[in-house]
């Protein structure tokens, strides 16, 4: 796949399979490309990526024609640029609760109709490649938007959230949507009701639905209600999977 394309193929329905990355090593965004994942999602929120991590990841997905989303640390204008201006193909935005607060952070991320600040500079300009009318006609509009639902107050907008014309994809975070809820389960009735009325929003607006999933159980799941975009599981989680069966083997051979 051609990494520039993934905005469309999510835009159009397409089922899309990535996972988080957690670990700020090209090595692990090289191998996802390499067994056939459509994008990996590298989490700035909650794993140590700073900028110069966060620029080889990046440049890594691309080397491997891999979609390159991160999920951005806080909503600054200066943090979203960061990441588009190293050539990430989409964004996914934490605790969007209105959708007033969603045109204010996509305004940061359009030249056009927006104040994102220029530079054709970085990768995103092809470093200096692109002359001024080029870089904003090929950058406006080229990154998935990708809504997090992941608060109570959020349940509240979720139509007028999904209208936000620039909103390409709302994606349920359901641990964040527990702790908001009250419950200490993912099962919790109160979470799988604003999951499904997520998705639901989702589908009416035309926009893609997407949720965190950790088993491919609940990825066929949600499939069947209509969500197209699946994080599954971590790059950490993978590792402690698998270390911990070959762990859990050889303990019982040598008891």
């Amino acid at each position: 796949m051609n990494a520039s394309t993934f905005a469309s193929r999510l835009r159009a329905g397409e089922t899309l399979l990535s996972s988080f990355i957690k670990t700020p090593a090209h090595a692990v965004v090289e191998i996802a490309g390499d067994v056939g994942l459509d994008a990996v999602v590298l989490d700035a929120e909650h794993a140590p990526f700073g900028p110069g991590s966060l620029d080889t990841a990046l440049l890594a997905c691309r080397a491997s024609a891999l979609g390159g989303l991160v999920r951005v640390a806080d909503q600054r204008p200066a943090t979203l640029l960061q990441a588009l201006d190293l050539g990430a193909d989409g964004l996914v935005l934490p605790h969007i609760v209105h959708p007033e607060q969603a045109r204010q952070l996509l305004q940061a991320t359009r030249y056009r109709d927006g104040c994102r600040g220029f530079s054709n500079s970085p990768r995103a300009g092809g470093y200096g490649r692109a002359n001024l009318a080029e870089h904003m006609a090929a950058e406006d509009g080229r990154h998935a938007m990708v809504a997090q639902i992941e608060d109570r107050e959020a349940l509240e907008h979720l139509s007028a959230i999904a209208a936000v014309e620039q909103i390409d994809c709302l994606l349920v975070g359901r641990a964040d949507l527990a702790v908001s809820l009250g419950a200490s389960r993912l099962d919790d009735p109160r979470v799988e009701d604003a999951t499904l009325r997520t998705l639901d929003a989702a589908r009416a607006a035309g926009k893609a639905a997407g949720l965190f999933v950790a088993s491919l159980d609940d990825l066929d799941r949600f499939a069947a209600r209509g969500a197209s975009f699946f994080i599954l599981g971590s790059d950490q989680a993978l590792l402690r999977a698998g270390w911990s069966q070959q762990v859990s083997h050889l303990r019982q051979r040598t008891r």
